[in-house]
């Protein structure tokens, strides 16, 4: 395990400069993009970098509904040299179909694949040896869970993440958890079309063991993993017990950070970003 704090990070260029040349051939640019999942279209962006490439790719995942998308994290990611993919789930913020936890865990899939795809890794110039998964809170866990199941998938990262299968856990086995979540969802997801509080909460319930990340602490070994997490974050909660069950396997290949900071990171964007690329930069092939 590596532990480095914000302190002895050393600034990027790409967090606080903008790229000196202009590849006139091969600029920088935001492309429009829909995912076919299951029959229904989900919005998405690509982010461009700039230069022939083909350049390594990040698909940076969103949370639970998604109000923080940390488009600034893609934006100085894309300074970098990454290309960045962004997308909403199925029935989330517009596109189609509805959202349910298990739906979001097949969306993050086909993603990868649409990304591997000949036409697609040619018109984007991507990398598709090369593509890294980012996500923030729930969006934590689906880049998690989809890595175990992609061998290729050799990089992933978690900034606060949220483990689905110990809210299983916790509602399953107190009735006033469960209704105080479904009565807190039910008034705050507004910008998901889904079927009912009650049957994301039973998804949860179902899963629980399925979605319980502690239990792939070997598996997680193999990969290359960032576990990021902040002091005033209630989901801090989430982060500890999985990296108590890497350390409790010798897991090296991890590196955690901890901020000084809420869920959002609404005061350290900065050293978020910081923390995104350099370990970013440890992943090139």
């Amino acid at each position: 395990m590596k532990v480095f704090p914000q302190t002895i990070l050393q600034p990027h260029d790409s967090i606080s400069s903008d790229p000196t040349t202009f590849d006139a051939k091969f600029p920088a640019s935001l492309e429009p993009v829909t995912i076919r999942s299951s029959g229904s279209q989900m919005n998405g962006l690509i982010y461009l970098a700039q230069g022939a490439g083909p350049h390594p790719t990040v698909i940076l995942l969103h949370g639970f509904p998604g109000t923080e998308l940390n488009l600034d994290l893609a934006q100085v990611i894309r300074r970098a040299g990454w290309n960045v993919l962004v997308f909403h789930y199925r029935g989330a913020w517009g596109s189609e179909g509805l959202f349910s936890f298990t739906n979001m865990l097949e969306d993050v899939p086909t993603a990868i694949s649409f990304l591997r795809t000949a036409t697609v890794a040619k018109r984007y110039r991507i990398d598709s040896k090369q593509i890294v998964l980012i996500g923030h809170s729930m969006g934590g866990f689906a880049a998690i869970m989809s890595s175990l199941h992609d061998k290729n998938i050799r990089s992933v990262a978690s900034i606060s993440g949220w483990n689905l299968g110990l809210s299983g856990e916790l509602a399953s086995n107190n009735q006033q958890q469960y209704k105080k979540m479904v009565r807190e969802w039910q008034d705050e997801l507004t910008p998901l079309k889904f079927a009912s509080a009650e049957l994301l909460a039973d998804d949860l319930v179902k899963h629980r063991a399925e979605w319980q990340l502690v239990n792939y602490a070997p598996e997680l070994s193999q990969k290359s993993l960032l576990l990021v997490a902040a002091r005033r974050d209630i989901f801090v909660q989430n982060h500890v017990p999985v990296v108590e069950a890497l350390k409790s396997i010798q897991a090296n290949n991890f590196t955690e950070v901890i901020l000084e900071s809420d869920h959002s990171y609404s005061d350290h964007r900065i050293a978020l970003a910081n923390v995104i690329v350099s370990w970013l930069e440890k992943q090139r092939q």
